[in-house]
């Protein structure tokens, strides 16, 4: 297992060209056959002609080797090889002993070229530098910690993925395996690289939607499972668009390069070893000039020259959502409790400034209770608590009536009764509130499942319910998910802010003729919590990276959409120059290098490279760019998506009736017994009912809830008192004296109704009407022992009605 074939030619202009095939990225590369090589030794073709420079920044390339095959058992292994497992084959080369190429050796790209008459047969073997290979994987969530990873570990973990970088071990040359030539860079960070930059998870989950319902039924089925997310070449992209790079495979290494690197005369780099650790730094003379000391013309034949467009203006179209969450998966459902406590969240002093979304979204299964009686539970109880907190451990808690904050030292439970449907096997639960700002200074939101009970009924011979139910933990799954509204204008009812940010070349460009639309996932949020902010390591700590230069010169900075639009634009700020022709180089261009002449850097964008004629056919764009003169017009919403917005309002408001529609009997039974006038401000020790009404207060004109209990007595001694109206009873106790008892006014009584009862055999209960008659006398007497006298009033005066 180690080297199988190998070929080597000299080059037109002298340079020693060697090719090898690997089986395996270990043993010796001291063996293998040795085979002659055809036609012009290799290619290698590099994606791009025809795109502009900050399209398709993965920029793949493909090798194609000529195997002179001598003898039929030399063909029929390469014909297994044709047939074998990719993942192990590999194509090396060199030139002049320096490392230029890794490829993976590509099975339906392994031709087999015809062959004269007593001539041997010769085979095309292809192998891609892996970079087209990328889409074939996706990113894994097992990558991040705390849902942020390093961008070089990004590419580190995608790139292993390939199963070449063994092959810069076997060269020695593992240290250096990947340059970053990166030009836009964090002023937060302590220094320049990707080693510094941390991005997040959520935007590399496939049409990633914070509040999307989480599928656990099945075990697989996610919010981070591999099918949701996305692949690992869009995620290299997704890095690419917003630093304004080219990821690309030249001189045995992976480089990320921008342009403004071509501006000056080398490209300033970062060398990462194989584990995409930090090495140093370097640097790399790029410019080739044409006529300069070459015994080779230098332009084959006359090439052809054509323009891309200029912008008319950039447009950065950007998604922005605000969130973060906890996840419990179906295949780590368990009792315990489901919490997050999120720092640094948006606060203010309005309600509106940055409102807040809460929502858990649980799942869990019916249980079947085993003892008497037994059979499916009647309900699930979801507790629930939410609070905040301020630096000094001061707590504010919901109002459940308007889900304002208020202060409070003890933090309710809510509970949340499901009656579960005995057909089905599992249940979903959904709690989804738009709560007010959080205050200033209480800057920690804490939300807390605290557990999901199953509970059964109990009954006694009667067929009346038992205290206590059985009661039964229950495993559930699901997630806590939070969203923040960012500050004005940018409030909006679904958290999700689509941005757009215009930037013009100068007004004597007035004959640019294309407008440029980019839609980067990465952007800068004042909130942590920007699914699409980089953090940056200052050297004590990873900040959100709001200030960012363009890498083109020292003054111009901003936030990285603000970067990206003018770095286009000036790129673009004229037509763009394109050359297509063929090059006849003296052995040192390669597709990091520029070709200088006209005052332009002519920067290789995409063709073929031919090894022993030194011939490099293809296209190069011409670049000159003027990074002055562009103005802006900022941020502000983006036009036309208006539809959107509003279907995504709707759906919100509908589920929101929905949920509230489902808990209005509940809701209105809660207010009625907490909060209405005449509500028990105890707990009954007796099974007692009590009168729904509506009553008009005439000093607030207003209506309102009043509760009356039905059966409910105050005992009046000798004496004379006022009726007591939170009762619909009165008992006079006549045992010592006399008992007299004052009506309430009747213009403040309309509709009310008392009972009154005498106990007692000597003396009397005189009902007082209080300046109202009581059917046509001032007063009405109980004589009798036990007598009764039911009273109601029509605002005037009162009637005797039993």
């Amino acid at each position: 297992m180690a080297r199988k074939y190998y070929g080597s030619f000299y080059s037109i202009t002298g340079a020693l060209h060697k090719v090898e095939i690997w089986d395996a990225p270990s043993g010796s590369g001291a063996g293998g056959t040795e085979l002659l090589l055809a036609n012009n030794g290799y290619e290698i073709n590099r994606e791009g002609s025809g795109s502009k420079f900050f399209e398709n920044p993965i920029r793949s390339s493909r090798s194609t080797s000529h195997w002179v095959i001598p003898n039929n058992t030399v063909l029929a292994d390469f014909k297994n090889l044709a047939t074998n497992n990719e993942q192990y084959w590999a194509v090396l080369i060199y030139q002049d002993s320096v490392l230029q190429h890794v490829g993976r050796v590509i099975a339906d790209q392994m031709t087999f070229e015809r062959e004269a008459i007593e001539a041997k047969p010769v085979i095309s073997l292809g192998a891609v530098d892996g970079l087209e290979l990328l889409d074939g994987f996706k990113v894994s969530a097992d990558w991040f910690t705390d849902g942020k990873l390093q961008i070089s570990q990004l590419l580190r973990r995608s790139l292993d993925l390939l199963g070449l970088k063994e092959y810069w071990v076997i060269n020695g040359t593992q240290t250096d395996y990947l340059r970053d030539a990166v030009s836009p860079y964090s002023s937060d960070a302590n220094r320049k690289g990707i080693d510094l930059l941390k991005v997040d998870l959520n935007t590399f989950v496939s049409n990633y939607d914070a509040f999307k319902d989480l599928t656990a039924s099945d075990v697989n089925a996610f919010q981070y499972a591999s099918e949701n997310m996305i692949s690992c070449k869009e995620a290299i992209k997704q890095i690419c668009d917003i630093l304004q790079c080219q990821f690309i495979h030249e001189l045995g290494v992976y480089w990320l390069v921008s342009v403004a690197e071509y501006l000056d005369s080398t490209v300033s780099y970062r060398q990462y070893s194989y584990t995409l650790q930090y090495i140093g730094t370097g640097t790399y003379t790029h410019a080739v000039t044409l006529g300069a000391t070459s015994l080779r013309p230098q332009w084959e034949a006359k090439p052809s020259m054509s323009y891309q467009p200029a912008a008319k203006y950039v447009q950065i179209d950007t998604e922005r959502t605000l969130n973060t969450g906890v996840y419990r998966s179906y295949n780590n459902k368990t009792t315990t409790a489901l919490s997050g406590a999120f720092t640094g969240i948006p606060t203010g002093s309005t309600p509106d400034v940055a409102p807040m979304r809460i929502r858990f979204a649980l799942k869990f299964q019916r249980h079947i209770f085993s003892g008497s009686p037994s059979g499916a539970e009647d309900l699930t109880r979801v507790t629930i608590q939410i609070w905040l907190t301020d630096s000094a451990g001061n707590k504010m808690v919901l109002d459940r009536r308007n889900y304002f904050w208020y202060s409070s030292a003890v933090i309710p439970f809510f509970n949340e009764d499901i009656k579960t449907d005995q057909s089905t096997t599992w249940t979903s639960f959904v709690f989804d509130k738009q709560v007010s700002t959080a205050p200033a200074g209480y800057d920690t939101l804490n939300v807390l499942v605290y557990g999901v009970k199953a509970f059964k009924n109990r009954f006694n011979i009667f067929g009346i319910p038992k205290n206590p139910p059985d009661v039964f933990d229950k495993d559930y799954w699901g997630a806590i998910q939070i969203a923040f509204a960012d500050a004005s204008p940018y409030n909006n009812p679904d958290f999700t802010f689509n941005i757009t940010e215009v930037f013009n070349p100068s007004a004597n460009s007035s004959l640019n003729s294309t407008p440029i639309i980019l839609n980067p996932k990465y952007y800068y949020s004042s909130s942590k919590y920007g699914t699409g902010n980089i953090l940056a390591y200052n050297g004590t700590a990873d900040v959100v990276a709001d200030d960012w230069y363009g890498g083109w010169d020292s003054v111009t900075h901003g936030s990285p959409t603000a970067m990206l639009g003018q770095g286009v634009a000036g790129l673009y700020r004229d037509f763009v120059p394109v050359i297509q022709g063929t090059w006849v180089d003296a052995g040192t261009l390669t597709a990091i290098k520029s070709l200088s002449f006209d005052s332009f850097k002519w920067i290789f964008n995409g063709g073929v490279y031919s090894a022993m004629s030194e011939q490099w056919s293809g296209e190069w764009l011409g670049l000159v760019p003027i990074y002055t003169g562009l103005t802006s017009t900022g941020e502000g919403l983006r036009l036309g998506n208006g539809l959107k917005d509003r279907v995504n309002y709707q759906d919100i408001q509908i589920g929101k009736l929905n949920d509230e529609v489902q808990r209005t009997p509940d809701l209105v039974l809660s207010h009625l017994v907490n909060d209405a006038d005449g509500a028990p401000t105890a707990v009954p020790t007796v099974n007692t009912q009590y009168e729904v009404m509506v009553q008009y207060d005439l000093a607030n004109e207003q209506m309102e809830w009043h509760l009356q209990e039905h059966g409910n007595f105050k005992t009046y001694t000798a004496g004379t008192s006022a009726v007591d109206t939170a009762y619909d009873g009165h008992l006079g106790d006549t045992t010592t004296g006399s008992v007299i008892l004052n009506l309430p006014v009747a213009n403040l009584s309309k509709g009310r109704r008392y009972y009154f009862v005498r106990k007692g055999a000597v003396f009397a209960v005189t009902i007082n009407g209080n300046g109202a008659d009581i059917n046509g006398a001032a007063t009405l007497t109980l004589a009798a022992n036990y007598a009764t006298a039911t009273l109601i009033c029509n605002g005037t005066e009162w009637f005797k009605i039993a």
